[in-house]
């Protein structure tokens, strides 16, 4: 099982899409985001990771779309 947590920048705060993935006979079966929003990225990573604990893993991928690039013009 995988969780991927992706951050993507809110008029207000940061919204953050938790997407569970996990392997099936033959393919990889992918479940709907959950999506909410929250003042701070902080929070937003804490929701993560209870989420990920709660299922038994030690780990998350997280993907930060508010940020440009390393050695992208700001």
């Amino acid at each position: 099982m995988k969780l991927t947590l992706i951050l993507d920048p809110a008029p207000i705060g940061v919204r953050a899409s938790l997407t569970e993935e996990w392997e099936e006979p033959g393919r990889t079966a992918k479940m709907d985001p959950r999506v909410r929003v929250f003042d701070s990225d902080d929070q937003a990573i804490a929701w993560g990771r209870s989420l990920a604990s709660r299922r038994g893993l030690k780990q998350i991928y997280m993907t930060d779309n508010r940020r440009p690039p390393p050695g992208s013009p700001q």
